[in-house]
């Protein structure tokens, strides 16, 4: 490479540091003015994903994910610590044609929720701390969920662009415990709501091992249990179970990914994340920062054509 080529590329990947520089200085000042107001609770948290990928054939895999979350900062109450596991589980199939790929996905998702017991904000008592027998008793809670996932990714040289769509159905939930009249804990338990992920992503390789990315999803419930939903007062509607219909969350995320070997891929990423109130999607509830970690290992178990 001459000295003229190397001096370009220098300072090509000197303007897309001050990019990404720039747009993480944003999204953080953006975090330190939602801190500024009130009602909004700001959280901080270590998210870790392994996912192990079985490829089949060039076009039928499995994936097996499990992951955990851990918290680490929490404005106005105490530290979570140990928040959040999760496991996915299911087959995949990937089409390429020219510049496109093609996938969809069928995968069961087990969501577990241990709480510890914490000070909780009193109502009664805005800016202040208390710890009730209720809310200081350690609990868990668990959901068993359905992800239908069709996704499409276009390559344009260095950049390539990816959209893709989790229908996250949520078929039972014991986070209701309580008989109420004409409606059993079982029937509350069992239903069936619909949630959409949408996420938006553009990505730039450096080189053929590293990469940048920006991406964003916004979630949507788009179908309401039929049970919990008629539970009065919105109590049905609960961030461990079934959700209202409209916008509720959005995900920035904002990283890397680095092939350590043609296998095996490290993405490190900032993620901030926005929840609006489980009844009004105008009212946003909490700011969450994540450093969140993936690590993807594919097995190959065929051999390419020759």
């Amino acid at each position: 490479m001459s000295n003229f080529a190397a001096f370009h590329k220098g300072e090509h990947m000197k303007r897309l540091s001050v990019v990404a520089i720039s747009i993480l200085s944003l999204v953080a000042l953006a975090g330190v003015a939602h801190a500024t107001d009130y009602p909004t609770k700001q959280e901080g948290r270590i998210w870790y994903d392994q996912n192990l990928t079985l490829a089949f054939t060039p076009n039928w895999s499995l994936t097996v994910m499990p992951g955990v979350r851990m918290e680490y900062a929490r404005s106005r109450e105490g530290i979570q610590g140990f928040q959040f596991i999760e496991f996915f589980f299911g087959p995949n199939y990937t089409y390429k044609w020219k510049n496109f790929t093609f996938k969809g996905s069928l995968w069961y998702y087990y969501m577990g929720f241990p709480q510890r017991g914490r000070w909780r904000e009193d109502p009664t008592h805005p800016g202040t701390s208390a710890c009730n027998p209720t809310d200081c008793v350690p609990t868990y809670n668990f959901s068993h969920n359905l992800e239908i996932i069709p996704s499409v990714e276009y390559r344009w040289g260095r950049w390539s662009f990816y959209n893709r769509m989790i229908f996250h159905n949520t078929f039972y939930a014991d986070v209701y415990s309580a008989a109420l009249p004409n409606l059993d804990v079982g029937t509350q338990r069992a239903g069936w709501g619909t949630v959409l992920r949408e996420l938006v992503q553009a990505r730039y390789a450096l080189t053929d091992r590293l990469g940048v990315f920006v991406s964003d999803e916004p979630f949507f419930g788009i179908a309401e249990d039929s049970d919990t939903s008629k539970i009065a007062g919105g109590k049905g509607y609960h961030p461990l179970g079934y959700w209202k219909n409209g916008f509720r969350l959005n995900r920035t995320y904002m990283g890397v990914d680095f092939k350590v070997t043609p296998a095996l891929t490290v993405s490190p990423m900032y993620m901030i994340e926005l929840g609006m109130d489980k009844l009004d999607s105008g009212d946003l509830t909490d700011v969450t920062h994540t450093l969140f970690v993936v690590v993807t290992y594919v097995a190959k178990m065929f051999e390419d054509k020759k």
